[in-house]
């Protein structure tokens, strides 16, 4: 069922969409805003991995692109555009756990690195983009 990574996908899209609304202002802060692109770029890479039948060992942006590379090449650039914002929330440790709203600038520069993600999650598992 190439764990269901159309489903996948489509939420990457939709997530993109929310994020980014046509209008000049968003109805979002920018915290909802970086969740939400954390959220599609989430979905982009998990359409790939589940349309090659690969699992993530975990959920956080590292670990993604790790998964990521291992199925198709991701440029180094690109990489560091999305890792570099992993650090805004570290929810996932109870100990180091910390949070910063992004600025502008940073939610911009992330958007045009989940907009070319999904752009090879579109080639790569062949499907029209829907958002």
């Amino acid at each position: 069922n190439k764990l269901e990574w159309s489903e996948w996908l489509r939420n990457g899209d939709q997530y993109l969409k929310a994020a980014t609304p046509k209008k000049e202002k968003s109805r979002f802060g920018p915290e909802i805003r970086y969740n939400l692109l954390s959220l599609s770029l989430e979905g982009y890479v998990m359409a790939m991995l589940g349309y090659h039948n690969n699992l993530p060992f975990n959920h956080t942006f590292t670990d993604l692109m790790q998964a990521l590379e291992k199925i198709v090449p991701i440029p180094e650039a690109l990489k560091d555009q999305i890792l570099k914002y992993e650090n805004i929330q570290s929810i996932c440790s109870i100990e180091k756990y910390s949070r910063r709203p992004p600025d502008e600038s940073e939610l911009d520069d992330l958007k045009d690195a989940v907009i070319r993600i999904g752009a090879i999650a579109h080639e790569i598992c062949g499907e029209l983009k829907t958002a």
